[in-house]
């Protein structure tokens, strides 16, 4: 009876590992993601402090014309 509690509790220990391993995987591709996120984020912000991308149509509007006004 000893020698099947000690497989059951062998068998459950490499489960538990085998999920910490794919917790810890996971953990590391949401830091890798969240670190990504914020460079686009700071990219997206500097971009649009320069007016390459426009935020509203009357922006867009204004863009054009000064295009037109130039060629």
């Amino acid at each position: 009876m000893k020698s099947k509690q000690i497989k059951n509790e062998l068998e459950q220990n490499k489960y538990i590992n085998t999920l910490y391993s794919i917790v810890d995987k996971l953990e590391q591709r949401i830091a890798t993601l969240e670190k990504v996120l914020a460079s686009h984020a700071k990219c997206i912000g500097e971009m649009r402090e320069e007016n390459f991308i426009p935020i509203r149509k009357d922006q867009i509007e204004s863009i054009e014309k000064e295009l037109k006004n130039e060629s």
